[in-house]
Order: structure tokens, then sequence, then C-alpha cells
């Protein structure tokens, strides 16, 4: 291209230029030019140089070729904006485009014109739907010499700016989805004198009487809407929400005050639309939740703009449900996990769900279980605690190993009332590391490491209700402590091949029994097992005689009296749930070396009464519980229902994803069975299932769920749980919400 352009030609732009906006993507050869001035042809563009820095005057796209005559409107593959007021520099200048680097973007090229003085004069409009002439063309900026055939856009577009008698129109991609990029609208112009019709948009795109595409809808919102957007434009474009939620926390820094802002839901027939809001209304984040044809894939976003997000769900859409809780307790992190429960309190874990070096706090609370008002906080902050409720459940005792107060470690044992938080006694060990507490009966246990590597140790009980010594034992070697709480009568130490049950009081043997050496490890070990029993809060069942991992084999094992009451092979390639005293379901990976990351998995119904495996279902079934002559269970995160006695798939919740597909991590919870309705947490939903046919009924109105990694057992005991009286649902918004049963039934029944 000539670096020069005719005077008869600057002439003809001054006069014909206008302004249009149009939404697309567009390749074309990259090719460079040096630093010498180059003159665009765009109205108003000026002359640019290599080298040269430059601002944006309008949010305009960044292309990952050259435009020419030759790319298509259609195909531009562009997948990042750049924002009005950007400082960019030019590597270098090719005729209307500039070419720029950067690091996190990568090569890019943008139009000149929109880092002229003529883009600033761009006026931002309502949507305006044109029609325009089959013989008219589509210009890459006003004035530009660079244009292609209506043709490639078809007649109609919307326009969303206008500069002069110039319209800015949006077309979208013909593809907005490859691998694991998102291609957005570009800019493109059209000249007024080439539109034949103009017809101002309706208002509430997203309304219920909308008979607008949602496709056309996603395309305005992704050209549209920015951070910083205020609210009151969202709902003049889309109208009033179909449901206004609490947010998620929307500050990042754990170390901080939450930040709770408002989610409002848009939900279609053929996508739903989340739009968070900050608290002063400035828009922060979004969600695009379209249904998949294909196999479960994360979440995208657009270019670099990470808080506008795309989830392709395999899962049917889930309408939201209105139900008032009877109770929402707000707490200070973001996850909540019910501990445990008497008559008046329920006994919460906060957490900010960090880990490693970015767990910075996590909490103890109680809350009055009528009114859900707080009654007392203890702050663990970034150091990991244990709690643990007398047989009573009218006391706990803590232990943490840091204080947040003194920003210091401190290993304290606390023993703490319920109903009030008064803390009764205190102990404070003298290492701050290497400290298990576990309870026995009526009494503490206190396993502390006297060296690093946890050679050697010294075993300290005390009186629950006093904290005083009772006897201590130095432990030297491997050792392990089996207790699960104050349910066992005995200190249950491991060693050496051997169990021995020491009475609580006066720390004698009782009973011993030999083991042998273990073969396996010990997947409760493992944080991220989510099998063993399901610890039920609310209802804790009678544990004194429970499996245990002992030496080569799984150990039914009566803790009061030592005695085996039955046994089950323990295997690398399995892990096990206990349905109930007769039933496990066990999970039994195919193909490879260990058990995570099997090439394949299949599940088994053990009946330890009968020793026979009553039957087998291919993938991995985890959440199970057992009501009348059904299994209720998540069949590799998918919700289904089997027949007891045959393994019969009775149903399976509809899904497009794949056999293969594991979507466990999509489970949040253990189901919760109200009457005739399964609650579980998928995904970021409480969701409500059909018993009978598992026809997904919706979600639970302003309830946010989620997954966290290293608190699967948190969420599998505490994040859902549901009694005669009422529903408990722990949250990633910091809320502890209590619905009344009969209430909740009420309401889902209005949905049959």
């Amino acid at each position: 291209m000539s670096t020069r352009v005719s005077i008869r030609k600057r002439l003809f732009i001054g006069i014909t230029a206008a302004a249009c906006i149009s939404l697309i993507g567009l390749p074309a050869q990259q090719t460079q030019e040096g630093a010498r001035p180059v003159f665009a042809d765009a109205a108003g563009a000026g002359s640019f140089t290599s080298g040269q820095r430059v601002t944006l005057q309008q949010r305009a796209a960044f292309f990952p070729n050259a435009l020419g005559k030759n790319s298509h409107l259609r195909n531009l593959k562009a997948s990042y904006y750049g924002a009005k007021g950007e400082s960019l520099r030019l590597h270098s200048v090719k005729g209307e485009m500039a070419f720029i680097k950067s690091d996190s973007r990568g090569d890019l090229w943008l139009p000149t014109w929109y880092v002229s003085k003529e883009a600033a004069k761009v006026n931002d409009i309502s949507p305006l739907s044109l029609q325009l002439r089959s013989s008219g063309s589509i210009y890459l900026a006003p004035g530009s010499a660079v244009k292609w055939p209506v043709s490639q856009t078809g007649t109609s577009l919307i326009a969303v700016a206008q500069w002069k008698d110039w319209y800015g129109v949006m077309v979208a991609p013909s593809k907005w989805k490859e691998d694991y990029r998102i291609y957005r609208p570009a800019m493109m112009w059209v000249q007024g004198k080439d539109t034949t019709a103009k017809k101002a948009m309706p208002g509430a795109l997203l309304g219920g009487n909308s008979e607008v595409a949602t496709d056309v809808v996603r395309n305005l919102t992704e050209f549209l809407f920015k951070k910083g957007t205020p609210s009151s434009y969202v709902k003049k474009l889309l109208g009033e929400p179909q449901a206004r939620e609490t947010s998620r926390n929307q500050e990042s820094s754990s170390n901080k005050p939450m930040i709770l802002g408002e989610t409002w839901r848009y939900e279609q027939r053929d996508a739903h639309y989340t739009v968070t809001f900050s608290p002063s209304g400035k828009l922060s984040s979004s969600e695009w939740i379209i249904p998949s044809a294909g196999s479960f894939e994360r979440s995208y976003n657009p270019g670099d703009d990470y808080e506008f997000t795309y989830r392709l769900d395999v899962l049917p859409l889930r309408k939201t449900i209105t139900a008032e809780p009877d109770w929402r307790n707000q707490g200070n992190l973001n996850f909540t996990f019910l501990l445990e429960a008497n008559e008046d309190v329920l006994l919460v874990k906060g957490d900010d769900g960090g880990f490693s070096g970015m767990h910075d706090n996590s909490s103890l609370y109680a809350i009055d279980r009528g009114t859900g008002k707080k009654l007392w906080q203890e702050d663990a902050g970034f150091g990991w605690y244990t709690a643990i409720t007398d047989r009573e459940r009218k006391h706990v005792t803590m232990y943490s190993a840091y204080n947040p107060e003194v920003k210091d470690y401190v290993a304290r044992v606390r023993h703490i009332r319920l109903s009030d938080g008064n803390v009764l006694w205190e102990v404070k060990p003298k290492n701050e590391f290497g400290l298990t507490m576990t309870a026995a009966a009526d009494a503490i246990v206190l396993d502390e490491a006297l060296n690093m590597n946890e050679t050697k140790s010294v075993l300290r009980v005390l009186d629950q209700d006093t904290g005083k010594l009772r006897w201590k034992k130095t432990l030297s070697g491997e050792h392990r402590l089996l207790n699960a709480g104050t349910g066992d009568p005995y200190v249950l130490i491991e060693q050496n091949g051997q169990l021995t049950a020491y009475d609580t009081v006066t720390g004698k043997a009782a009973w011993n029994v030999k083991v042998g050496k273990r073969v396996v490890d010990d997947p409760s070990r493992d944080p991220y097992f989510t099998g063993g029993y399901r610890y039920d809060p609310t209802a804790p069942a009678d544990m004194t005689t429970r499996w245990m991992l002992l030496g080569k084999e799984w150990v039914l094992l009566n803790t009061v009296t030592g005695q085996r009451e039955d046994t089950y092979p323990a295997l690398e390639m399995e892990r096990f749930e206990v349905l109930n005293e007769r039933y496990l379901l066990v999970q039994r990976a195919l193909g490879g070396e260990y058990f995570s990351g099997a090439a394949a998995y299949e599940s088994v119904l053990y009946d330890r009464l009968e020793d026979e495996e009553l039957w087998t279902i291919k993938g991995k079934a985890s959440r199970g519980v057992i009501e009348g002559a059904r299994v209720y269970l998540a069949l590799n995160g998918i919700p289904a229902a089997v027949d007891l006695e045959s393994g019969s798939i009775l149903w399976k919740m509809e899904t497009t994803s794949k056999a293969g597909d594991d979507l466990s991590h999509l489970v949040g919870s253990s189901y919760g069975i109200l009457d005739s309705y399964l609650l579980i947490s998928l995904g970021t939903d409480l969701a409500v299932l059909n018993k009978e046919d598992g026809r997904s009924l919706g979600r639970l109105h302003n309830v946010i769920t989620g997954n966290v990694d290293l608190r699967e057992v948190y969420a599998k005991n505490g994040a859902l749980n549901v009694t005669d009286q009422e529903v408990l649902v722990g949250t990633v918004n910091g809320a502890f919400i209590r619905y009344d049963a009969r209430a909740l039934k009420e309401r889902l029944d209005e949905l049959l």
C-alpha cells in the first residue's frame, strides 16, 4: 500500500465518513512493515509509526491476523478486547492495521482507527436493528479502504454505536467456541446511506416475553458488558431477572473481610445467564450456562476477561425454585459445614477453602438452632484445628495450633460450652506441631510428637470435664490412634502388629489383639477419600462396632470386647462406603497400578451377612444411601437409583456426558431425602430431584453450593443434613441455612 493518500481520496473520506459497529472476528495473513510513517485510509485516522505509544479511544477487538479484503467476517477468531483508555505500543504498522506484542495476550492486530482522535467521538446508542442494502459494504472502520460485501454478514445487523453517519453493527462469529477458545464479536462499520430500515430493539431482551434469540443476546452481552457496567444498564437491556441472590465472595484475599454483592439469574429455556454486581451495583462477573452436547468441559473465559465465563453443562438446566428458609445465618468465611448438633445448638465449621500457603482462616462457631443467631465463635487463623464433642453434645473440646489474636503459633486445647462459648478449661501443649487430638469415652487423648519425624511421642489422657491429666504413656516407633470419638470405650493404639485397648481412667490394657503388618495404606488418611462411614451430626450412629483397617484386612471390630465380627480383604485397588451394618458399596479400580487414576472402575454391592457380591455395575458409585428397596447413589457423579437386590438401574439423571466421564467432583454433599424428593449439591446448585424417576425439578433459590479441595469429608458429613423437622445446608458464600422440612416439602409438592 502506498504511504501516501491522494487529496481526492482524503476529501472523499472526509465527506462520506460515518460510524457503525459490527461485532465479528476476521483472519488475514500476518505481515509487518518498518518504522516509516503510514497514513491510515480510515476517516481521520491520521498517521502512526512503529514503536509509537497510543491510547485506545474505544473498546475494540484484537485479531490474531491482519485483516484484509480476503478475510471472512464470520471467522475472525477474536478472543481479546482492548479497553477504552488502554495504553498500547505499536510494534509495526501495515496500512490500516497495527501489530502489537503482549506477554500475556501474544501477537495481535488492531485497526489503527481506534487509537485516532476521531474514534473518541463515537457515541454509544441503544441497540438498533438495521436492514442493509444487499449492494452495500461492511467496513473495517468509517471510511476504510478495507471493506467486504454485505453478503458476508447478511442484511440484518444490530448497531450499538454511531459516528457521524456511520453505524456500528454486531456480526457474530459463525463458530464461537473452538477447543479451549471463546471467540467474540468484533467491531465493524456500515454507512448510513446503505441502511434501508432502522428499528429500536425491544427492552427486556431476556424477559419472559422476549422474542430475540438467546444467541443474539449473548453476543450483545459480550460486547456491551464489562467490569464496572452499572446494574441499571443491565436491567434496561435484559429486563428484571428471574431471581436475585447473594453473590459469592468477591474479595480474592482471605485475609480481608468478605464482599458480598448480588447475583441476577436470567433463566431461558436454552441457556441461563448470571450477572454478579458489587455492593455498589457495578458488574463484577458473569457466566453463561449453556447445555453441552458432548463431554464435560471446564469453564472457559474469552481472552483475558477471566471474570466473564462460559459453563457448558452436561446436566439439565435447573430452574430456580423460590422457597423461604426459616433463617439464614451469614458467616465471615466462604465455606460452612455442620460439625455437630444438639437440640438447641448447631456447631459449624467456617473455612476460607484455601490450602498449602493459600489457607489463611478457619473458624468454629455455634448457631442457635431455633433462631439462626450466632452464639459465639473461635478463630483458628491459618492453622488447622480439631473439634470433638462430648457424649451428651453439650460441650466441645477444640485443639488449635495457631492463635490469630497474637499472630503466632500457640497450641491450645480448650473445653467450650456449646450454649454460650465459655471456656471451662484450657491446656497448652509444649509443641505446636505434630499433635493429634481424639477422644474416648469421657477422656481427651493427646498424642504429642517429641521429634520432627514423629518416631517418638508422648500420649496424654485428660479428664474431659476438668482437663486434668489422668495418665500418660511414651510411644516409640510407628503407631496409630484408631479412636473415632467419645463413643469408643477405650483408647485404641495400633503398634508393632498389635491393637491394644487402654482404660481411659487407669491406663491399663483392657484387651489386645494381634493384627499383623498392614499391606496397604489406610485410605482414610487420604484427604480426598470420601468412603468409609458417613457421620450424621444430627443423629450420630453407634460406632462401637465398626470397620477398621487392621493388618492385611478390614475388620468389623467390637471395640468393647475386641472381638472380630467380620472381615473383608484389604486391596490396593478397592475403596468402599459403609451403607449400613450389612452392606458395603465397593469401588473397584480396573487397570493401572493405583486406585486413583485407573483406566476404569466398577462398583459392587457386598452383603457381609451372606458373604457375597450381590451385583456389579460399571462406573464409580459413591454417596450411597439405602431407602427401602433402593440405593440412591452418584454414578460417576450422576445421580441414580439402583434396585437393592438386583442392581438394576431404575433411573439415572439425564446427561449428555459420555459413559467414561467422571463428574464426581460436581457432587458437593451427601443425599438428603425429603419425603418424595432427593436433595443434593450438584455443581453450584442445591438440586431437587423427584425421588421416583430422577427428574430434575430445579435448584433452591439463593443457595450457592460447591465442592472444595481437601474438605471432602466435611462436605460429605456436613454440607447437607435432613431431619424430620428441618433441612440444614452449608454454602460456599458463608451462609448456613435452615428450612422447615414440612414447609419445603409443601412448596416442592406444588411443582409436581
